[in-house]
């Protein structure tokens, strides 16, 4: 588990706590599905106090290995996540200008970020990675992988229902 102490922040209005953590991808339950995460994520930020809440900030380092979405070919990506949360001590009444902010909430002097780690790591994986951006995929016929290779297909399908029409365009 991920937890801040900020029994001393508490006394200092405005003032600043910085945290550093390396955990496991087990510890954040992220290997789940079918990608792998490297074993370490570090988790570096600041801790601020802003009276009516806390404002977490910082930077997630991940590593992922999943596969191409174009050539199946592994991926190696290196994930930089800055994340930032409002965080209110349960309890605490809400004031005028902080109604319009949603608060996670805690209770005690420890401060628990573990949930805020995963959720920001699962949005910031890419939906689907690829190798490069120009990677040419796969061949649907084939199946060779176009960018190592060419093959004999032909790149131009007709619908067969449409096959009658291109003897209109024939000059024969």
């Amino acid at each position: 588990m991920m937890k801040i102490n900020i029994a001393q922040l508490k006394k200092e209005l405005g003032g600043t706590q910085t945290f550093s953590f390396q955990t496991s991808v087990d510890e954040l339950a992220l290997n789940q599905r079918e990608e792998a995460w490297t074993d370490n994520v570090l988790v570096d930020g600041v801790v601020t106090n802003k009276g009516t809440y806390y404002e977490v900030t910082g930077t997630i380092h991940a590593t992922l290995k999943e596969s191409c979405s174009r050539c199946l070919e592994s991926v190696v990506s290196v994930l930089t996540i800055p994340f930032s949360e409002k965080i209110r001590e349960t309890g605490l009444e809400e004031t005028g200008e902080d109604s319009e902010f949603e608060f996670s909430c805690f209770t005690g002097d420890e401060m628990e970020i573990t949930d805020l780690i995963r959720e920001n790591i699962l949005l910031a994986k890419p939906l689907k990675p690829v190798c490069s951006e120009n990677c040419r995929g796969l061949c649907p016929e084939c199946g060779a992988n176009l960018n190592i290779s060419t093959c004999g297909c032909n790149p131009i399908k007709i619908d067969p229902r449409l096959a009658v029409l291109e003897k209109l365009l024939s000059k024969d």
